[in-house]
């Protein structure tokens, strides 16, 4: 499979943590971005959206028991992103695959982040 990734810009965040740091825990996860895919408007965006969890959690021989219905439901991401179209408002819808961090941007974007 080839990728239409590009590295991007490192950076860090702590999102999509309930953990909370509390003396004695450990601190909340962070992550750092390390991929950045376009959403070609001209596709469906489910399918960059499966693309994108491919690229990143496809094991070497090729093949995956990945179901993405469980970690996030497809039709559902699919019509945030079309009500947000047709409303001319932006979301960021986050789930996390094989530890991997995907946040799916109404903006055209998809990000990825692994836990630092």
């Amino acid at each position: 499979m080839q990728s239409s990734a590009t590295v991007a810009k490192t950076a860090t965040t702590t999102w999509f943590s309930t953990e909370t740091n509390t003396p004695g825990s450990n601190p909340p996860t962070r992550y750092k971005l390390t991929e950045s895919y376009p959403i070609d408007p001209a596709q469906p965006p489910i399918q960059e959206v499966i693309d994108a969890v491919l690229d990143m959690s496809e094991p070497p021989g090729g093949q995956t028991t990945l179901t993405l219905y469980e970690h996030i439901d497809p039709d559902a991401l699919a019509d945030l992103l079309d009500a947000s179209k047709d409303k001319q408002s932006h979301v960021e819808v986050r789930f996390q695959v094989d530890g991997y961090l995907f946040v799916v941007r109404s903006t055209n974007t998809i990000l990825v982040y692994e836990p630092l």
